[in-house]
């Protein structure tokens, strides 16, 4: 047992510096009690659906313990960077606390809009956190924020679907994908290989560093030099393309724009194979939420040249003109705490941002997810930021949606995106 906690360990440990949870909402010792007047103002992406909240659930124990009324109002995601853009080019002090991702977190850190805490705890703080959870809130090495989950894309299989198709071993390399993908497939019954995201143009982004991370391509380089127009962005769009040509993946995908619609469709136990984030395990194999559940087995994503896996943890940043950053400070402390972060991990599936819990009994005997996260994590991990996340992905989306669907060839969809984005890039030299 002890040597699988050091495979965990050193795993999911091994991206840079960690970082720190405090165990009451005031700090203990490390931040300062907030007048109980106080009230702030959340504004995040969706935080999940009925009983699959996240971690708003517990802010009323937040708000108990503090008498600090914490106003959390959930935006879809597009509408909440501009709703954030116009924030911050107002310099407005009406929002205290707001959610991230490691694109955000570079694009509105680099303007100077959030909160660096770096020096706001110390270096002990930092340490309890899990580095790959940290990198959502990093930005050159600074810290603009607190983790709110950790989280590593899986390849997630419905045994029922796999076994109907008279297949049982799980999916090592792309071709095995393919083939079984065009096995359960039936059309007339409603029942696809592959589950997608191509609702929007985050889901799409996702969508091809799923495969990219597999051909060993890049979005862009450490020097902002395009790549994703490279032969192995190439031959990663030609992928998907030959999925759609092929007729197997569910026609649903090109509805799905939040995580909770593909996890609703997933559960309804129609589809073979799907990537998802670590919540799909716990939810697909809930009776009362899942057709096929007992049968939601997570494996090591299939490989192309190599295996891999995009990374999607999330976090909380503070405003730079919030007018109450003590008290905003002590809130998304008390949200990555390890009494919260543990009801979070044993409701809802996602991975911790502490490192102590991939130490507790009760968490790891909770779910086989965390073997997979350690052998996952061998492999290459991507997942693009940039202080242009945005606009990249506004650009490129589209296009990757024109060879989808046929219109343009995998090569020029990324070739015209890549005349775009290197104008997008020079404005920010």
């Amino acid at each position: 047992m002890k040597k699988l906690l050091c495979i965990i360990l050193v795993a999911l440990l091994s991206l840079s510096l960690v970082g720190c949870v405090l165990n009451t909402p005031s700090g203990d010792g490390g931040g300062t009690q907030t007048p109980k007047t106080t009230k702030l103002v959340v504004l995040s992406a969706p935080d999940g659906s009925g009983d699959n909240m996240i971690i708003s659930p517990y802010i009323p124990d937040f708000e108990k313990a503090t008498g600090i009324d914490v106003d959390f109002t959930e935006i879809a995601m597009d509408n909440l960077h501009t709703q954030l853009t116009t924030i911050f080019a107002a310099k407005s002090a009406e929002v205290d606390v707001l959610w991230t991702w490691v694109g955000w977190t570079a694009e509105f850190g680099n303007a100077g809009h959030l909160e660096d805490l770096t020096d706001k705890l110390t270096k002990d703080e930092w340490d309890k956190y899990v580095p790959g959870a940290l990198n959502c809130v990093t930005y050159k090495g600074r810290r603009y924020g607190l983790p709110k989950f950790f989280s590593i894309r899986g390849f997630y299989c419905n045994e029922l679907a796999l076994q109907k198709a008279g297949i049982t071993k799980l999916p090592e390399t792309w071709d095995e994908m393919v083939e079984y993908a065009k096995a359960t497939t039936n059309k007339d019954k409603d029942e696809y290989g592959l589950l997608f995201g191509m609702g929007n143009n985050n889901n799409l982004l996702i969508s091809f560093q799923d495969v990219l991370v597999l051909t060993g391509g890049q979005i862009v380089d450490s020097n902002d030099n395009i790549k994703f127009n490279e032969p192995e962005g190439v031959e990663a769009l030609e992928k998907i393309v030959e999925l759609v040509n092929l007729g197997v993946i569910d026609p649903a995908s090109y509805g799905i724009v939040f995580g909770t619609d593909k996890r609703e469709r997933w559960n309804k136990g129609l589809n073979a194979m799907t990537w998802e984030w670590a919540a799909t395990y716990v939810m697909a194999n809930d009776p009362a939420q899942s057709a096929f559940a007992g049968h939601c087995v997570v494996t090591r994503v299939p490989s192309i040249k190599t295996t891999g896996a995009i990374t999607g943890s999330e976090g909380h940043s503070i405003s730079k003109y919030s007018q109450n950053k003590e008290a905003a400070l002590d809130l998304i402390k008390f949200l990555s705490s390890n009494d919260v972060q543990k009801k979070m991990v044993l409701k809802t599936g996602w991975y911790p941002v502490v490192n102590s819990l991939f130490e507790d009994q009760e968490v790891l005997a909770s779910s086989p997810l965390f073997q997979y996260a350690a052998e996952q994590s061998k492999y290459p991990t991507m997942r693009f930021a940039a202080p242009y996340t945005t606009e990249l992905q506004d650009t490129l989306g589209p296009e990757l949606l024109l060879a989808v669907q046929g219109k343009k060839t995998a090569k020029q969809a990324l070739d015209d995106a890549a005349a775009k984005v290197k104008d997008i890039i020079s404005q920010y030299k």
